[in-house]
């Protein structure tokens, strides 16, 4: 019985720490991950996209940003409204220029995503949300730049330039407020997609992840 005891509880604890690392897994269901190109914007110049969310719970917009060298240290701040014709924000945020990619340098990290969150939206399922970025006291001979995608890659959306719709869609990742039933679900998905059988199939994984847990607590006990 106490073997039995101690192989559960290993089993349990192991089960246990799974969960709480896919918790805290950044995964997005709404992205548009493309680009081949870059805009530039500062001063009154503002860069925007549309999209529509696919949860509840809408708390994070990710987007490629960058910057020419290393002087600009300007405040970027992002807007956040329900659709474009919206007048009132939903929600802002603001980062440090200092912080985005550097791309006259080839020591760097590159396609650097740069988070702009906010508190929970609790309805935001399935609505049409605006959002744009800014930089007022960037100088135009040191502008900031963003990455997209020239042509109609996420019909869902459209980027503008100065409220003005164009050709294109930003590299934006967005996130929602969520645990582990709804990261556990979208992880599978990502497993499956576009998998021949049997690696399309969402049982094959999770009775993988049950043999691993009980082969793993088989040898601790033993150890």
């Amino acid at each position: 019985m106490s073997k039995l005891l101690r192989w559960a509880a290993t089993t349990i604890f192991l089960a246990l720490l799974g969960l709480a690392v896919l918790e805290r897994q950044d995964l997005s269901p709404t992205s548009q991950p493309l680009f081949n190109e870059m805009v530039e914007f500062h001063g009154p110049l503002k860069v925007g996209q549309s999209f529509v969310a696919s949860r509840s719970g809408l708390c994070r917009v990710a987007l490629l940003l960058a910057r020419k060298g290393r002087t600009n240290r300007s405040p970027v701040v992002f807007h956040l409204r329900e659709g474009a014709e919206a007048t009132a924000d939903l929600a802002t945020a603001t980062i440090s220029a200092s912080h985005l990619e550097d791309v006259t340098t080839m020591v760097r990290r590159p396609y650097v995503y740069q988070s702009f969150s906010f508190p929970p939206i609790p309805d935001s399922v399935e609505k049409t949300f605006y959002f744009w970025v800014e930089s007022p006291q960037s100088p135009a001979d040191d502008p900031l730049l963003a990455r997209y995608q020239a042509g109609n890659v996420y019909p869902e959306g459209t980027m503008s330039i100065d409220d003005a719709a164009i050709s294109g869609d930003l590299a934006f990742k967005v996130y929602y407020a969520k645990g582990f039933p709804d990261n556990a679900t979208l992880l599978l998905e990502r497993l499956v997609e576009h998998r021949p059988f049997p690696w399309n199939s969402k049982a094959f994984y999770v009775a993988i992840f049950v043999v691993y847990l009980m082969l793993f607590a088989d040898l601790m006990h033993k150890l």
